[in-house]
């Protein structure tokens, strides 16, 4: 059987992107450095992530808490995202839209990758450091 005879079976057989997130243990980025200790080397989705710094090659990532009293600040956590290869027009799109690190609804996005503990990168071997790796971007539109 000829190759370009399999390309519709792939096609077909194989899941849809957002059918592969949608298996994805979903976890809002607030709660990501507790919840996602069991989960290194899985794949996972941030929900709730304000994109407020990023390059072709990573991201940083805001996850804001609830305010716990009136005067009180949010919980802020903050997730590093190393990128799988974007290409330059989701750079632009980043770049036009999150630079500054405004907290607005245009860099609220979700994103995907794999859990690792980034904490040797950092010279931090004695505590961990989570983050994601092979990420990509899930702008809400």
């Amino acid at each position: 059987m000829r190759i370009p005879a399999l390309l519709p079976i792939l096609l077909t057989t194989l899941p849809a992107s957002t059918a592969v997130r949608a298996t994805e243990a979903h976890i809002a980025a607030v709660e990501f450095p507790a919840a996602a200790d069991p989960l290194i080397g899985q794949r996972v989705t941030l929900d709730d992530c304000h994109l407020v710094f990023a390059t072709e090659s990573e991201a940083t990532c805001l996850g804001l808490g609830p305010q716990a009293a009136a005067n009180a600040a949010p919980t802020l956590r903050r997730v590093l995202v190393r990128l799988a290869e974007s290409g330059a027009i989701r750079m632009r799109r980043t770049d036009g839209l999150c630079e500054g690190g405004a907290l607005d609804d245009a860099c609220h996005v979700s994103v995907s990758g794999v859990v690792e503990d980034q904490s040797d990168a950092f010279g931090l071997a004695d505590r961990p450091m989570l983050g994601l790796r092979e990420g990509t971007i899930h702008w809400p539109d």
